[in-house]
């Protein structure tokens, strides 16, 4: 079960890295340290971290034998998918949000 949890991981993980790829225009983005707002931002490794988790999660509890490569592969890529999906509907509905406020500061001005 460990090998299969590894094997997992890794196939989100590699998913996350391509859709992250697929967004940034086949550029990585590496950690760096922000100043504003203060914190770290993992880039690429967070896509890797979440896609893995996934992943990981859909393996463990969604498929009664993962000991199947080919079932394992599949439901790995698709949780590893649907969670940068997920990712970017938040990322859009903060961008819409910010958009919305921008509007209301026009209005108020004009």
């Amino acid at each position: 079960m460990t090998n299969t949890l590894v094997i997992a991981g890794l196939i989100g993980g590699f998913t996350g890295v391509i859709a992250h790829l697929l967004r940034n225009g086949k550029v990585l983005v590496f950690p760096k340290i922000r100043k504003r707002p203060k914190g770290v931002y993992l880039g690429f490794l967070a896509d890797f971290l979440i896609g893995s988790a996934a992943s990981i999660f859909a393996v463990s509890y969604l498929i009664p034998e993962p000991e199947v490569l080919r079932t394992l592969i599949g439901v790995s890529i698709l949780a590893g998918m649907t969670a940068e999906n997920v990712l970017l509907k938040r990322e859009l509905s903060i961008e819409q949000a910010k958009i919305e406020g921008l509007d209301r500061i026009n209005q108020r001005m004009n």
